[in-house]
């Protein structure tokens, strides 16, 4: 018959073995607490994060709302009403404000329309093939040349309509651009492919008032390279 031969029992009052402590920490090989910190910046970051975007909504919902406040004080004035402050007081300072304002709208939008139709006018002459005369050129003037009177073409009048658009606060051109602009515009070489379609009758009187316009432009130019006042 076999044996089976089992290993002597170990006395129970014997001193526990010391554990290796490398091994231990072998089983462990990253801080805890030092993740569980990344952990908290995470959150806290991501907190942050939301936090911002938050306080981003807010602003832009808070300017979204001023806007449209405006927007309706503004509609209310121009349709003849006063505003009223939180008391329910007139508030004639900021009425008076959003009828300055208002003035000043439409003081620029007829600007920019006398603007839009001079060019508008040089557009439509430039795709044409059609016989022109005196009166469709679209000269630099507020109004039309009706009347074929070429002495309304003076260097103040023709100076104020071409720099009037540049007040509008919307404008990014600069003088020196509208002048160039202009004179290559005005250049009597350039105009002569369009002076060849103006009738007999008026090709002179055309001819006078392109080198008008022109000497013009270039009293403007030379005061601009000197720093001389132009407007």
């Amino acid at each position: 018959m076999g044996y089976f031969a089992f290993p002597p029992t170990s006395n129970s009052s014997s001193s526990a073995q010391p554990v290796d402590m490398g091994l231990a920490e072998a089983w462990f090989p990253y801080d805890t607490s030092s993740g569980q910190s990344r952990a908290r910046s995470v959150e806290e970051e991501d907190g942050g994060k939301a936090e911002q975007q938050t306080d981003e909504e807010r602003l832009r919902r808070l300017e979204r709302e001023r806007e449209l406040g405006e927007s309706s004080e503004i509609e209310w004035v121009r349709a003849g009403g006063v505003l009223r402050d939180a008391f329910g007081r007139r508030d004639k300072a900021r009425t008076e404000s959003i009828r300055v304002e208002l003035k000043l709208q439409e003081q620029e939008r007829r600007k920019m329309e006398r603007w839009e139709s001079y060019e508008g006018g040089w557009r439509r002459v430039n795709a044409s093939t059609e016989p022109l005369v005196f009166a469709d050129f679209p000269w630099p003037l507020p109004d039309r040349i009706m009347d074929r009177d070429l002495s309304r073409l003076d260097r103040q009048s023709v100076t104020d309509f071409l720099f009037e658009s540049l007040s509008v606060r919307s404008n990014t051109t600069t003088t020196k651009e509208r002048i160039r602009s202009s004179l290559l515009r005005w250049h009597p070489d350039k105009m002569s492919r369009v002076l060849n379609r103006v009738i007999p009758d008026d090709e002179e009187l055309v001819r006078e008032g392109i080198h008008v316009v022109f000497g013009t432009l270039k009293a403007l130019q030379d005061a601009e390279r000197t720093g001389q006042s132009v407007i």
